[in-house]
């Protein structure tokens, strides 16, 4: 049931689309009842989204990825890493809405690094894009110190990649973990970085960092 209300968000009618969003949002805390097909629904929520995009109907299609990626990260994962073409825009939105989300996150990052470590799955255009996206991973995946968190993100220095569209969801990722004391307070290493990225990244990209930066700031 819930494939037809997805597919009817790209209905060219207003009064279809409402109706199909109001339907999605009322059956979308309860998964359970919808989540029949993993895979199914993730290309179908991934194929309507390249029809629309008019507010608030991506929004609704988009919000329906989290409580799939909490239920069953590694389908979610391995389909869209399947379907979408690396860099692929869409996707890229996906995986911004799944990286914003704490609990969600850490379950799709933890999948990431063994999907993305193989080399036969790409999320990017360049196998270096996506090796920044396994660093961040381990990071957030390790039960890592001070000093250990430090030498690990020293290592890599993901945010020093001039790449936007990838910059732009490390950083979406960086900002949900620092949402807690702890994960904020080893992340001032990365303070010299975040500072490059306000000199030299586009103004989204500049207002994440920003965001980060002060969160970051407040633990010292």
């Amino acid at each position: 049931m819930v494939l037809v209300f997805i597919e009817a968000m790209s209905d060219s009618s207003t009064f279809g689309k409402e109706a199909a969003r109001n339907m999605l949002n009322m059956v979308m805390g309860n998964c359970d009842f919808w989540l029949v097909d993993v895979p199914k629904i993730t290309s179908s929520i991934y194929k309507t989204l390249e029809c629309i995009n008019t507010a608030p109907a991506p929004q609704s299609v988009e919000s329906l990825i989290v409580p799939m990626a909490d239920k069953c990260p590694g389908e979610v994962v391995s389909t869209l890493l399947t379907i979408a073409p690396p860099g692929d825009s869409t996707a890229l939105a996906l995986w911004e809405v799944m990286f914003s989300v704490p609990h969600t996150l850490r379950s799709v990052l933890k999948e990431l690094l063994i999907q993305l470590r193989d080399l036969k799955s790409r999320l990017f255009c360049t196998y270096l894009e996506d090796h920044c996206l396994v660093s961040l991973a381990m990071l957030a995946g390790s039960d890592l110190g001070d000093r250990e968190f430090a030498l690990l993100y020293m290592a890599f220095r993901f945010l020093k990649e001039e790449r936007p569209a990838m910059l732009s969801l490390v950083l979406t990722g960086i900002m949900t973990l620092s949402q807690t004391d702890e994960m904020a307070r080893k992340m001032k290493v990365m303070l010299p970085d975040l500072m490059w990225v306000l000199q030299c990244g586009n103004k989204a990209i500049k207002i994440k960092a920003l965001a980060i930066f002060r969160t970051v700031m407040a633990q010292l």
